[in-house]
């Protein structure tokens, strides 16, 4: 798919969600100032730059998070980049040596990343640290210079993150786990708005994700629980049930709410929703820390009056098959909104002890403390990722590969600044193609426009005291910007490297020459790299990606199901296949995104692939409809047929799976609709027996209770068929366009 010139100008410089990291910016300009200021002071500005820039890069490696995270990743950089200066220091007249250690630090950079974005972090600046002191050789001395002044700086900026900022540990967890109700709360709106999105759904899981790994780095090394670490692991998991009640709540009236017959109650489903969008925001207030107040009063009150609807429905059947099918939907939805009530009571009661840190009872947590203290060891991960099927290593080779190659460029050219050329490389290479292509035009359309703003600036201003200022205004405008929008912030970035190279010398239209220059040869290199060192693209990735998110919904459905026919008791093991399933299609939604960025894409399966994420996710929407109904089901006896729906949905969803993976296509659709035709005189016999007892105003019965169980999958089953009907089509359309 090419790019035409108005969406490439959009690809370029879109943001990203969110807002500019002022805090990191802030602190990362206060990091190099402040060494910058004591240098001009004591006569020594270029080791105060120094011991900024180094301080600069160490809080590059402070991703957030727990302060235990944040300490570890931060000492990490500082010993990683002390190592690194005085390795590269001494053997840097060695041209054998320095493409060979070049080539071995870029791998254990690129290999960093096993440890998760922290370690990918570290492994950068320990990687950025070393190409550019291989650039600049010295002796012992200078080699021992640089790595104390490294070491001072690594101080330095942990003073700043760590204990002058700030020290709130829990801080981190407490505002990603407020982030989970507030995504609900914002889904629920859109909902509201008819705007809702599968990614929508797709970001809380992110978010109660973020929470739980944060909460596990924080659990792991105590000696002990605490009470701290149980209610907000409770509130995690209360959050994870809560938004499998949501999604079915909302999936009941998309699906069966649009009808004449439901316009009495509309409104009051509108104002309930409503009302549990406002308590999840003010539960969130509550976890962030934040004084606020949590009432569920007027929540109770519309499900009064939904209740009172109920009654007056059951009221008017008068052996309506049609009537009693309304007054089925509607209980339905009055027991959804009588769940959700519960669980947001249990919430804010747990909310609301964060504040006065008052224990709560009656909830059993034990169950739950389910936190890994075991962590897998480095040599374990390191033989895991030691092959060619390894994308982790496949990209550290790539990176190695391309810093060997920029150092033999630059020495044999005798390059001015050559260094630039791999620092370029390691910042552009991503591991997937789509984000390398992205990151190449962005950092050189960002580096041409700050060095020529770099040249104009230094030509007009001679005064050092307010270069500086701009140099410190620059770091700090550049690192608030970096996850926000990278283009923008390299340009900022490129004006503050112009401004401090060879300090106290003027710096004019020849060294922004050599900067572009040396940029462009580096993204090149980059460039270059994804399609001849183990070429790494999302076209090849999603087929699997695909393949498993199709198996984890054959997985849930099955375990759903088999509870239904009798098979199996209903257990965590559900809600815990529901979250795997939600993260294998948020990983082919990724992987589908990053496929979108990749030049020369096939544009004919964009929209099969659009429609199969789409209605997978729909697909597993009714499957939680009938995993949250499961409170409420008592075991009747399996419905006739009911085992062969279940065979053929689980066949065609494993043909599905296999037919993505190997490109084929699938085989024809079974019968489904012939099962179902078999299914529904069972259900429309129930109805009729229960409506024949209602007229004898007979109560508590089997019937009644069959009537119960099998409710919402006489609701469900129908979307369940034409959802899987899309997919096979989509499938279809896919193969075919390949």
């Amino acid at each position: 798919m090419q790019l035409n010139r108005s969406n490439f100008l959009k690809f370029l410089i879109q943001s990203q969600p969110g807002k500019p990291a002022i805090s990191n910016g802030l602190r990362a300009a206060l990091g190099l100032g402040v060494p910058m200021l004591i240098g001009q002071l004591i006569n020594q500005r270029e080791s105060g730059l120094f011991i900024g820039l180094m301080a600069y890069f160490v809080n590059l490696a402070n991703v957030g998070g727990p302060y235990q995270i944040k300490a570890k990743a931060m000492t990490a950089a500082t010993l990683g980049m002390a190592v690194s200066m005085f390795v590269a220091t001494v053997v840097a007249k060695v041209p054998v040596l320095t493409v060979v250690l070049t080539f071995l630090w870029g791998l254990a950079s690129g290999f960093a990343s096993m440890y998760g974005n922290a370690g990918a972090n570290v492994g950068l600046v320990v990687g950025i640290s070393f190409i550019s002191t291989i650039a600049q050789p010295g002796n012992l001395e200078a080699a021992l210079m640089r790595s104390l002044l490294c070491l001072i700086a690594g101080g330095w900026a942990m003073l700043l993150s760590l204990v002058m900022w700030p020290f709130r540990p829990y801080d981190p967890l407490r505002i990603a786990l407020a982030g989970c109700f507030s995504a609900i709360a914002n889904y629920i709106q859109a909902f509201l708005g008819k705007v809702a999105k599968p990614e929508n759904i797709l970001e809380i899981r992110k978010a109660l994700e973020t929470a739980r790994t944060t909460l596990g780095t924080a659990r792991i090394g105590k000696p002990a629980r605490s009470w701290m670490d149980e209610q907000l692991l409770v509130l995690i998991q209360d959050g994870d049930r809560l938004l499998g009640s949501v999604i079915a709540l909302t999936e009941l009236l998309e699906t069966h709410f649009q009808h004449q017959q439901y316009h009495a109650v509309q409104q009051l489903v509108d104002d309930a929703l409503e009302q549990i969008s406002v308590i999840l925001r003010a539960i969130a207030k509550a976890i962030s820390g934040k004084p606020t107040s949590i009432d569920l009063g007027n929540l109770n009150r519309i499900y009064e009056a939904l209740k009172e609807q109920e009654n007056l429905q059951r009221k008017a059947i008068a052996g309506s098959e049609t009537d009693y099918t309304t007054l089925v939907a509607l209980t339905n939805l009055v027991l959804m909104i009588e769940k959700l009530m519960k669980q947001l009571q249990y919430m804010a009661q747990t909310a609301k002890s964060l504040i006065d840190r008052s224990k709560m009872s009656g909830r059993d947590v034990d169950t739950l403390l389910v936190v890994e203290d075991k962590q897998r060891s480095l040599l374990d991960l390191l033989k895991e990722n030691l092959t060619l099927d390894s994308a982790i290593f496949r990209h550290a080779l790539r990176i190695a590969v391309t810093l060997a190659i920029g150092v033999i460029l630059y020495s044999i050219t005798n390059l001015p600044m050559g260094y630039w050329v791999t620092l370029t490389s390691i910042l552009v290479l991503k591991p997937n193609f789509g984000a390398t292509f992205q990151r190449f035009f962005q950092r050189v359309g960002g580096t041409i426009l700050g060095a020529v703003l770099a040249a104009v600036i230094v030509a007009t201003i001679t005064s050092k005291p307010v270069l500086d200022i701009i140099i410190v205004l620059t770091v700090f405008c550049g690192i608030s910007l970096i996850s926000f929008n990278y283009a923008y912030s390299v340009i900022f970035l490129s004006i503050f490297v112009l401004l401090i190279i060879d300090i106290g010398h003027p710096i004019g239209w020849e060294f922004a020459g050599f900067r572009v220059l040396n940029t462009l040869i580096g993204a090149g290199l980059a460039f270059a790299s994804h399609y001849f060192v183990l070429p790494n693209r999302e076209r090849d990735r999603l087929p699997t990606q695909l393949a498993t998110a199709l198996r984890e919904s054959h997985k849930y459905f099955r375990d759903v199901m088999a509870v239904y026919q009798g098979t199996k008791e209903q257990d965590s093991t559900i809600i815990s296949q529901r979250r795997q399933t939600g993260l294998a299609i948020g990983n082919a939604q990724a992987s589908f995104q990053g496929l979108l960025r990749e030049p020369q894409m096939q544009k004919g399966i964009v929209e099969p692939v659009m429609t199969l994420l789409v209605y997978m996710g729909r697909f597993t929407n009714a499957v939680t409809v009938l995993a949250v109904h499961l409170e409420y089901f008592r075991g009747t006896v399996p419905l006739p047929e009911l085992e062969t729906f279940v065979r053929q949905v689980s066949l065609l969803l494993q043909q599905l799976a296999d037919s993505v993976q190997q490109e084929v296509i699938p085989p024809p659709l079974p019968d489904l609709e012939e099962t179902l035709q078999k299914i529904q005189p069972h259900l429309q016999a129930l109805r009729t027996a229960r409506i024949q007892e209602l007229a004898v105003n007979q109560g508590h019965t089997p019937i009644r209770q069959a009537v119960i169980d099998y409710s919402i999958l006489d609701l469900e089953i129908d979307q369940i068929v034409r959802r899987l009907t899309t997919m096979h089509s989509a499938m279809v359309r896919l193969v075919s366009a390949k």
